[in-house]
């Protein structure tokens, strides 16, 4: 049972045939404990666990609204960063910023795709010199500093997050769908995760309900489903491939660089494109018969194969298959006759 093991959205791992165990929020030390007890209490007669950290989540803090310097903060899980030093470090608040109305968008835990949202009166810290209501940030968080006047001026505007070449406030017309918010926010950037991308929408309870869209599916199949109206207030957030925990897939074979490759996502996670963004295939390639090796849910082994010779000389990317992590492509060798 030595491995690593992921940490669910809602808190927990799958601690192999003892079941779901939630985690979250525990030291390693406790986590270790609550383990033990689990394993105690229907397998063993006495267990030992010790837990480590494998790797931390790291994610931007996003900061924007009425700040000087809006934009976005490096962060990871095992590093302390307040809202007040986030703050400070975007170029502190402009004159016409709601500091008593600052907000913080933190995901809900429990693995749904809403977001809770933790309203700070930093004006009232900074005019008594008293931080003991400071928070701590976590890592994909949103910092949104409303202007004076906000709450009637934000009937008119949405705001662009993340990955846009345009982020901010925009006004809001009637029947603005995501085709034109796109356009309005002048287009996605290098790093968009098109899979990822949503909409923020304000609650009367002041928390944020969580829309999810799939602009992979609206511009590149043209799945009209995905074009969605905009209300007024909302957020339409584009997160980044970088801030994701990256798939992996292997090449091996006859490739010109073997080894590990971190999956973006998006129309460039197939099988004939991550081959060519890792210089192709050598000149011994059969590139008629790739295969790809997948590991399904229940642990059984599947292989598919895939004529990437053919995609590539015709320009067919459409029957291009889509990675998956973990996945191992190999390119076989043509076959050679003996003399």
């Amino acid at each position: 049972m030595s491995r690593v093991y992921a940490v669910a959205g809602d808190g927990s791992i799958d601690f192999g045939f003892a079941g779901r165990v939630f985690v979250a929020e525990l030291t390693t030390d406790e986590a270790s404990r609550a383990l033990e007890r689990v394993l105690e209490g229907s397998y063993f007669k006495e267990a030992n666990v010790t837990v480590s950290i494998a790797n931390f989540v790291e994610g931007d803090v996003l900061l924007t609204g009425a700040l000087n310097s809006p934009g976005t903060l490096p962060f990871r899980g095992d590093s302390i960063l307040t809202l007040m030093e986030a703050i400070f470090r975007a170029g502190g608040l402009q004159e016409r910023a709601a500091g008593d109305r600052v907000r913080i968008l933190r995901w809900v835990p429990g693995g749904s795709m809403e977001r809770q949202a933790i309203e700070v009166n930093v004006q009232a810290m900074l005019d008594k010199m008293d931080f003991s209501k400071d928070q701590y940030l976590r890592p994909r968080d949103i910092v949104v500093v409303p202007h004076r006047g906000g709450e009637e001026e934000g009937r008119n505007e949405f705001l662009a997050l993340g990955e846009v070449h345009k982020p901010g406030f925009h006004p809001y017309t009637p029947e603005l769908d995501i085709i034109k918010v796109v356009t309005r926010v002048g287009g996605l950037g290098e790093f968009a995760d098109w899979d990822g991308a949503r909409i923020l929408r304000p609650r009367p309870s002041g928390d944020y309900s969580v829309v999810p869209l799939n602009l992979n599916r609206l511009f590149g199949v043209a799945d009209m489903s995905m074009n969605l109206l905009l209300q007024p207030g909302d957020i339409f957030f584009v997160p980044s491939t970088r801030n994701l925990v990256r798939a992996q897939v292997y090449l091996l074979g006859e490739v010109n660089k073997r080894g590990a490759v971190s999956l973006g996502s998006g129309p460039n996670a197939t099988v004939a494109r991550v081959i060519l963004s890792q210089g192709g295939m050598t000149d011994f390639a059969n590139a008629s018969r790739v295969q790809i090796q997948r590991t399904a849910p229940d642990g059984s082994k599947k292989s598919m194969q895939v004529d990437v010779g053919r995609i590539l000389k015709q320009g067919t990317f459409e029957d291009d298959v889509p990675l998956q992590d973990g996945d191992v492509v190999i390119v076989p060798e043509k076959g050679i006759l003996g003399l």
